[in-house]
């Protein structure tokens, strides 16, 4: 049986990616920061090894020293949880990625996933046409909190690449925005303030019989990746060699009007109505091509934004993560 290890599994990614390589026949050891999983993985069958800081050199004497046919890697400080403090991201992402290649090399382990920003291609925002995976790289130069988390996010995958020159390391990167899936807490930060995610402020409303604005040109595009087609391309990457920078789009360009359509035909309730505020600013329409995933790397996205909400109604219901992550809030719960 192949063997993975995926860091950063008691978050969304992480989770869903050692959930899915379990699912499709790997021996999974999932790690995280979380000193416990509530005891969530023991239930998949899946090893739990907690505690491990990615940036401490000792943490990895908790991890077994051998040799893995993955090595998934999504770890690291992330904008959406974090204030503006640059030390996290330099620690967590550069220092965590040369912590990880050492470690690699003690056991001879070669293909790693891990995964970048599309804000290192910011230089390529603000315009109509899908930014190709292989994009001039570069960080946002507007001094917001995705910057320092964009440079050091280029730094880690330039260190992978020169990992692959000089060990033969098999790197493979996605580059993704927003990946979309039910959980509890439906919070992030921007620039080190709190706010809720906005389509779950949506969902929400929903839910509680409001409605929803939409602000701008509702034809503006989005990108919608779901995160069981985000696992999907962990399990497809896993199971080959091919290396380089992989965008990951969604299953088609939705509109902000398709989106909140989507939502509505999901979550809605009675009372629940959709209003166009035009005279608001609009939404960013940043699109990325699929081409090389579906050409080279052989992973196409399969969930419509439908299927998705549909699928994230029945998490609601579900709270399968629930033993980790926490029970739902009671705003977010569907009342019969």
């Amino acid at each position: 049986m192949k063997k993975a290890i995926v860091l950063g599994a008691t978050g969304q990614l992480g989770c869903y990616s050692a959930l899915s390589l379990s699912e499709n026949g790997y021996e999974v050891i999932a790690v995280g920061r979380r000193n416990s999983d509530g005891g969530f993985y023991a239930t998949k069958g899946i090893e739990f090894i907690g505690g491990f800081d990615i940036a401490n050199e000792k943490s990895f004497e908790l991890l077994p020293n051998n040799y893995f046919d993955v090595v998934v890697n999504m770890a690291g400080t992330m904008p959406a949880h974090a204030d503006m403090n640059m030390m996290p991201y330099v620690q967590s992402i550069i220092v965590g990625a040369v912590n990880l290649c050492n470690w690699m090399k003690q056991n001879g382990s070669k293909r790693i996933v891990f995964n970048t920003t599309p804000s290192d291609v910011a230089e390529h925002w603000g315009t109509t046409e899908p930014i190709d995976d292989d994009a001039i790289r570069s960080f946002p130069k507007n001094g917001n909190d995705h910057a320092v988390y964009a440079i050091c996010k280029r730094a880690a995958t330039d260190i992978l690449e020169h990992m692959k020159i000089v060990n033969g390391f098999e790197p493979c990167v996605f580059r993704h925005f927003m990946v979309y899936g039910w959980h509890p807490d439906a919070y992030y930060y921007l620039n080190g303030e709190k706010k809720m995610l906005p389509w779950r402020y949506m969902i929400r409303r929903c839910i509680n019989g409001q409605g929803i604005d939409i602000y701008g040109d509702s034809s503006r595009l989005k990108e919608l990746l779901y995160i069981k087609d985000f696992a999907a391309a962990v399990v497809r990457a896993a199971g080959t060699h091919i290396c380089g920078i992989f965008n990951l789009p969604g299953y088609k360009p939705y509109s902000l009007d398709e989106m909140v359509d989507g939502i509505m035909k999901t979550f809605a309730t009675e009372g629940a109505k959709k209003a166009h505020k035009p005279e608001m600013p609009d939404t960013p329409q940043i699109l990325l091509s699929g081409k090389k995933s579906l050409e080279v790397l052989g992973w196409k996205p399969r969930w419509t934004w439908e299927a998705a909400c549909d699928d994230m109604k029945q998490e609601l219901l579900s709270n399968p993560v629930e033993l980790m992550w926490g029970p739902i809030e009671e705003a977010d719960k569907i009342k019969n």
